[in-house]
């Protein structure tokens, strides 16, 4: 499977591909430990910038996305959270919750493969396109704002 174009998950995305392109870039240089590191500070800045509320379960993902950057569980719990996370998605009838509920679901799976990570900007592009039809520097700000948090996390 091509990691990088895989999009059954996703759906279409009207997306900034050269941006999308420059993250790839910076993702292939990170650890997974630096992934869920910048997995976690993009579920603090979609939680700022967006009007949705965390679940039970993404407050619980969160925590064992901590411990397991402690080195004190493996992935499993965080991974059975993200399921947990998808499931609820399936309730939801507003297509930018689901979309948000889908990118946390991803965020809380980083553990298990780094690429949950780079599903997890996809997916939130999607919301972003949800919440802001047509506005593609609306898209540009939040890719640029991804690659940002992905360069904080570790060296570059």
């Amino acid at each position: 499977m091509n990691f990088y174009s895989y999009q059954k998950i996703v759906g279409k995305i009207d997306d900034v591909s050269e941006l999308r392109d420059e993250f790839i870039t910076i993702f292939d240089t990170k650890t997974k430990s630096e992934i869920v590191t910048f997995c976690l500070r993009l579920a603090n800045y979609l939680l700022e910038t967006t009007s949705f509320q965390p679940t039970a379960e993404m407050i619980s993902a969160f925590e064992e996305l901590k411990k397991w950057l402690n080195g004190e569980t493996n992935y499993h719990s965080a991974r059975n959270l993200s399921f947990q996370i998808s499931r609820l998605a399936k309730d939801k009838t507003d297509p930018a919750q689901v979309k948000f509920y889908r990118t946390m679901a991803q965020i809380a799976a980083s553990p298990h493969t780094k690429f949950h990570g780079l599903w997890a900007t996809d997916i939130a592009i999607t919301m972003v396109n949800k919440l802001f039809p047509n506005d593609m520097e609306k898209v540009r700000t939040e890719r640029e704002k991804y690659i940002e948090l992905l360069l904080s996390c570790g060296s570059h």
